[in-house]
């Protein structure tokens, strides 16, 4: 999705929500290639999800086939972007964000890779005033019915809660698991 259809969607979800009592949960999957969803708690059937931004920065080293190396990386502009449109939610926003950290398997540029990403969040919603809390894959999953491993049946899982949102292709598994992670906020909040 481009930055311009993303702030679409994102101006509309904003533009929808009646100034009131409700609460607008938005989870957060804090990965690379990872999504952010916001789930209103009056109407959760109007709920989004968007990737998280990224661009393509080069490393500097040839690939397997022979052409320049790349990484991907948030693009922190087009987010600043998107969350400047956050800001304007009129209504009360309860952020959580999926505490992530690395796995012994993973190599040093892996496990710097996925502090660097979980990291930058408190300090990016810090710094636009809005606070958060934090929970683990394991407890919001187990929650929610999920299992640890299995990102299809997280899709579907959010397909059934949320039809109208974008979880088309089954590489919409961090979509899936940003609105989970939402809905469980939302869920904890109503005491269900």
């Amino acid at each position: 999705m481009s930055l311009d259809s993303a702030l679409s969607l994102l101006d509309d979800f904003v533009n929808k929500c009646p100034s009131g009592k409700q609460t607008i949960f938005l989870g957060i999957d804090p990965g690379s290639t990872g999504a952010f969803a916001l789930v209103n708690s009056q109407d959760p059937s109007t709920a989004i999800a968007l990737d998280i931004p990224t661009v393509k920065v080069p490393t500097g080293k040839k690939g397997r086939t022979g052409k320049p190396g790349y990484r991907t990386e948030v693009d922190l502009g087009a987010l600043c972007a998107l969350f400047d449109l956050v800001e304007k939610l009129p209504a009360r926003l309860h952020v959580i964000i999926e505490k992530q950290q690395p796995m012994p398997r993973d190599t040093a540029l892996t496990a710097f890779s996925v502090g660097k990403n979980f990291g930058m969040w408190p300090l990016f919603l810090y710094s636009k005033g809005i606070s958060h809390d934090t929970v683990s894959p394991g407890v919001w999953k187990r929650a929610m019915g999920l299992s640890k491993k299995d990102k299809e049946f997280s899709r579907m899982q959010a397909q059934k809660l949320f039809p109208n949102a974008e979880l088309h292709r089954k590489k919409d598994h961090n979509r899936a698991e940003a609105l989970l992670l939402a809905e469980h906020a939302r869920r904890i909040s109503d005491g269900k």
